[in-house]
């Protein structure tokens, strides 16, 4: 069994309210759907974050077939999408 840490945090209301809603209906812990969201989160930030380190590391010489193809316009047009995601209330 893995360690664990009692962590106290604070919820506006709305959204306590629709979390718990929601867990009732999945029948799933408020623990182990936080600690989930939190992992994927914590594993995105920690990509986005090694991209940054890593960006601009390869020229478009080294990697031709990389740049100027449909393939990189549909990665930018994802990536684009992805930033413009943002989290709205219920």
């Amino acid at each position: 069994m893995a360690i664990t840490k009692v962590m106290h945090i604070r919820f506006p209301e709305d959204i306590a309210t629709h979390l718990d809603a929601f867990l009732q209906c999945q029948g799933m812990s408020r623990s182990k759907f936080i600690t989930e969201a939190v992992a994927e989160k914590l594993r995105r930030e920690t990509q986005v974050q090694k991209l940054k380190e890593t960006r601009g590391i390869l020229a478009p010489e080294d990697v031709p077939e990389w740049f100027n193809t449909s393939s990189s316009k549909w990665v930018q047009k994802i990536r684009e999408q992805e930033r413009d995601i943002s989290w709205r209330p219920f």
